[in-house]
């Protein structure tokens, strides 16, 4: 069923997180570094580099990765043969790389996200992220004063559209440390959606507010200091996403960031990375290990025509048990829709594999 698509050649190989673009026609982008049992430290290099029938061909290398999310590797949303990543250069920086004529664009500070349009990127404070959760923040990276940068992509400089007074504006009180974990543009390149979270409390787990930010830097919050995981955008205003909302268990919610209406997908108390199909039919999304599911990495889908929810497939872990180093599946899109692929550990290492789109309908 499962088509491992990285070499086997003594690396470990993953590409990151579910929501960016990992392949463009036959390619397929990977990280490929020597280890999976502890985490990156300052000088621990990743090579990145395209995999095309099972053959890995680098094109770079980077200081500024984690397991979670890679280097935030992704193919350019407008520009052919051309791809983005962070890297640590005389500091943080994002670079745009075009790969058939070795041009490079350097960024000053290193972004979370990318505008669809190819224009801007979000910069955040990566140094309280590794202190935060180091599995998204990049070991070495000095903490600044959180809070948003709009960046230019044409390396022409930046300027803070969100200051650290207004995250607490959000709904926290000035006595918490804050700061921005996840970030993302909607399709339309017009606003962006953020989650500000505290450090937690010994033996406390984290509050999140879900804002919407407009280009101008107008901010509006949509829930205040609750339970917010893992999102996607459906459209330019509204969102797929678990969290705690009118109820005591987390479920699965389509919300406008604009007037906060929402309505439940009455999924249960499962948290996924969730992603919508090209065709609009399914949200899939893979969760975590539980004892109903023997400890095994599922893939849940829920069709949006009939309702049914289910597990497609499930996936043996064998990772390290930490947060910050566990092989999510992070399932995306790939080869123009035609796979579904995935970061699997299912053979004792780091590998990238595929399965056939076709499996949501069986």
């Amino acid at each position: 069923m499962f088509k491992i698509i990285s070499p086997n050649d003594g690396y470990h190989y993953f590409f990151g997180y579910y929501d960016l673009v990992a392949s463009q026609g036959n390619d397929h982008l990977a990280h490929r570094v020597p280890f999976m049992d502890r985490l990156p430290e300052v000088n621990d290099v990743a090579e990145l580099g395209i995999l095309n029938d099972g053959v890995f061909t680098p094109f770079a290398q980077t200081t500024a990765w984690n397991f979670q999310q890679g280097a935030l590797l992704q193919y350019h949303p407008t520009l052919p043969d051309t791809v983005i990543y962070n890297v640590n250069e005389g500091g943080f920086k994002t670079v745009t790389h075009n790969l058939k004529t070795g041009e490079k664009v350097y960024t000053d500070r290193a972004c979370a996200s990318i505008s669809p349009d190819g224009k801007y990127g979000l910069g955040i404070d990566f140094g309280s992220i590794f202190e935060f959760r180091p599995g998204y923040g990049y070991a070495g990276a000095p903490v600044t004063e959180d809070g948003v940068w709009l960046v230019n992509m044409d390396g022409s400089g930046s300027r803070q559209i969100v200051t650290q007074d207004a995250l607490y504006d959000t709904g926290f009180d000035r006595s918490q440390r804050l700061l921005v974990n996840h970030i993302t543009f909607n399709p339309d390149s017009t606003k962006f959606l953020m989650l500000v979270r505290n450090f937690p409390e010994p033996g406390k787990r984290w509050g999140t507010s879900l804002v919407t930010v407009h280009m101008d830097g107008s901010m509006k919050t949509i829930l205040e200091c609750v339970t917010v995981s893992h999102y996607y955008w459906l459209d330019p205003d509204n969102i797929v996403v678990i969290c705690r909302l009118g109820k005591e268990t987390l479920d699965l919610f389509k919300i406008n960031m604009e007037t906060g209406e929402y309505s439940c997908y009455d999924f249960g108390r499962w948290d996924i990375h969730c992603i919508i199909t090209p065709d609009r039919r399914y949200i899939i999304g893979d969760g975590y290990p539980t004892p109903a599911n023997n400890m095994t990495r599922p893939l849940w889908s829920i069709n949006l025509e009939t309702g049914e929810k289910k597990i497609v497939f499930a996936v043996p872990e064998v990772t390290p048990d930490s947060t910050d180093m566990r092989c999510d599946l992070h399932v995306r899109f790939a080869f123009d829709g035609k796979v579904i692929s995935f970061d699997t550990t299912q053979n004792g290492k780091r590998e990238i594999a595929t399965v056939p789109i076709e499996i949501l309908d069986k």
